[in-house]
């Protein structure tokens, strides 16, 4: 059997290609020689991926710029630029938006982001999305329709949710910039319009949008709610032939509405109040409501506790005396059924208070308006009864007067007319 026998040179080459293979097998990251002359390198760190392309016509030389790039990873001195919008939107949510906002509020942007904004804009580069291609979108996207699978027919997305989408997108993007992967956010000058649009219910929701003004009962209205809820109030205090379970819930429905006529509190705040050894949020001596956390209910999590919605919402604030007498029989009637929770209208729905308030109103004749809207009847009737707006502006929690000049305007335009028939009157 003849010898077989390699070429010194072969042999060599065979020898490096060996030793190479175990270079890459021990090596940290990865790389892809490209045929222009570039290497595109990979590295993943915490969980999060890192890339880079750099120049390199060969392995070796691949592999010099790859170990560079994992120290300058480790080290933090590597910034991604070629993000893509999807990519940079995860971090965004688990390092911005997660640690800071509500799980209801992660809910909705995810709905957002992967229905609505993803699909279009989400292989887009950071450093390429630029005001044009983000015009593009929001032009494509306003015309789209609703997928409601339930409904029979979808129509046209409303201006007002296209906006919300917007405020994802720069919201994101404002992120990016305060990263420095971006010199400034090309979502800031991008305006949307529908003067073009001949779409009819677009149409009618824009003029609906323009005229919309802050729901809320007059005077008369005010008083009329406020009688009713404390005739029944009573009458169910003192009805004995039902369940205490009933009593409890249907005296609780009139007095939450009655608190937030007399207080303007959030319905997170209302469902928020407590009476244990630690909180006592309505105080009968001090005659005080005590806005301290709030209280939300989400499918899949049931009730929690969290802070209030801003730092200006955590305030202690007087009790018109009309609501002491209903407190103290509120308390009596939780004493007297040995009611157990620190939070006073646990046994209530959340979200059905409001189902309940829109029948108990259609029921007595009473004028339509929602939930959140006795808040705003609280601000108006205070308003009206010449009460400054930046006592008012405390007293509903808000974080900026500006705030409440804003949702009010039309109040306080009404108002300078009043005061104008003042001035001819004299």
């Amino acid at each position: 059997m003849s010898e077989i026998t390699i070429d010194a040179e072969v042999l060599e080459q065979l020898i490096k290609k060996a030793s190479t293979k175990e270079i890459k097998k021990r090596r940290e990251g990865s790389y892809e020689l490209l045929k222009n002359g570039k290497a595109r390198l990979y590295y993943m760190l915490d969980k999060v991926s890192y890339r880079d392309t750099v120049e390199a016509t060969d392995d070796e030389e691949a592999e010099r710029k790859l170990a560079l790039f994992v120290d300058s990873v480790k080290k933090g001195q590597f910034i991604n630029t070629n993000y893509t919008f999807a990519e940079f939107a995860q971090i965004w949510l688990d390092e911005k938006v997660r640690p800071n906002s509500s799980d209801r509020c992660v809910e909705k942007y995810l709905g957002a982001l992967n229905n609505r904004i993803l699909p279009y804009i989400g292989n887009v580069k950071l450093k390429n999305l630029t005001k044009q291609k983000l015009e593009k979108y929001f032009n494509t996207i306003k015309t789209t329709k609703t997928n409601y699978s339930k409904r029979k027919e979808n129509y046209t997305v409303k201006p007002d949710t296209v906006k919300k989408w917007k405020s994802i997108i720069h919201a994101c993007l404002e992120y990016a910039v305060d990263c420095e992967l971006l010199n400034r956010n090309p979502c800031d000058k991008i305006k949307i319009t529908y003067t073009n649009t001949t779409d009819e219910n677009t149409i009618k929701q824009l003029v609906k949008s323009k005229r919309e003004r802050v729901n809320y009962y007059s005077k008369d209205e005010y008083k009329k709610v406020c009688s009713l809820a404390e005739k029944e109030f009573m009458e169910f205090y003192n009805n004995d032939s039902i369940s205490n379970e009933k009593k409890l819930r249907e005296v609780g429905r009139r007095f939450i509405v009655l608190l937030d006529l007399k207080t303007g509190m959030r319905r997170s705040e209302l469902f928020g109040l407590a009476r244990n050894d630690e909180y006592y949020d309505l105080n009968l001596e001090e005659a005080t409501f005590d806005v301290n956390k709030s209280r939300h209910y989400m499918k899949g999590k049931g009730k929690f506790t969290k802070y209030p919605k801003n730092y200006a919402s955590i305030r202690k604030k007087s009790l018109p005396k009309s609501i002491l007498s209903y407190l103290k029989l509120y308390y009596k009637l939780l004493d007297d059924l040995e009611y157990k929770n620190m939070y006073i209208f646990d046994y209530l729905s959340i979200d059905g208070i409001c189902s309940w308030f829109d029948n108990w109103q259609t029921k007595n004749n009473i004028k339509n308006i929602r939930f959140h809207d006795i808040r705003h009847t609280h601000a108006t009737i205070l308003l009206y009864e010449g009460v400054d707006v930046k006592t008012i502006s405390e007293r509903l929690g808000h974080s900026d007067i500006q705030t409440t000049l804003n949702i009010y305007a039309d109040v306080l335009k009404e108002l300078d007319v009043l005061a104008t028939d003042k001035i001819d009157n004299l």
